[in-house]
C-alpha cells in the first residue's frame, strides 16, 4: 500500500494506513475462520470492526487535536480524558451488544467476537510501530 501511494504520488496518513491495515488483517482472520467454523466468521468481521471504529475515534481525536492545540495542560488533560471515555463507552457499548447478540445458539460465539476484536488491536498496534507514528 505504501509502495502504490508512493508510486501514483498519493500522501496518505498514518492513520489511514493503519485503519487499512487492520481491515485487512480483520477480513483474512473473518475468511479463514469462516472457512475453518463457519458462522464464527461474522462474530470475527464484528469485532475487528469494533477495533476499527475505536481506531478511527482515535484517529479522529488526533486529527482534531492538530488544529485546535491546547496550549496549557488542563485543556489538554480535558481532551485526552475526553478521547478516551468516548472510546470506551462506544467500543464497550459496541462489545457488550455483540456479545449480547452473538452469545445464542445461533449466534456465532463471544470467543469469535473477541478474537476478531484482538487481531483488530494487535493489527494496530503492530501498523503504528511499523510506521512509527507519532
Amino acid at each position: 500500500m505504501i509502495a502504490l501511494a508512493s508510486l501514483i504520488e498519493i500522501q496518505f496518513s498514518a492513520n489511514f494506513l493503519i485503519v487499512v491495515w487492520q481491515g485487512i488483517a480483520v477480513l483474512v482472520s473473518a475468511i479463514l475462520v469462516g472457512l475453518a467454523w463457519g458462522q464464527a466468521g461474522w462474530g470475527v468481521l464484528y469485532g475487528g470492526a469494533v477495533s476499527m471504529v475505536g481506531a478511527w475515534l482515535l484517529a479522529w481525536r488526533w486529527r482534531k487535536g492538530v488544529h485546535d492545540y491546547h496550549c496549557d495542560g488542563h485543556r489538554h488533560l480535558k481532551s485526552l480524558h475526553r478521547s478516551f471515555l468516548e472510546r470506551l463507552f462506544v467500543v464497550a457499548g459496541l462489545l457488550a451488544m455483540g456479545l449480547w447478540l452473538g452469545s445464542g445458539e445461533s449466534g456465532p460465539g463471544a470467543w469469535a467476537i473477541l478474537l476478531g476484536f484482538v487481531v483488530g488491536q494487535l493489527t494496530w498496534v503492530v501498523a503504528a510501530a511499523g510506521l512509527k507514528t507519532e
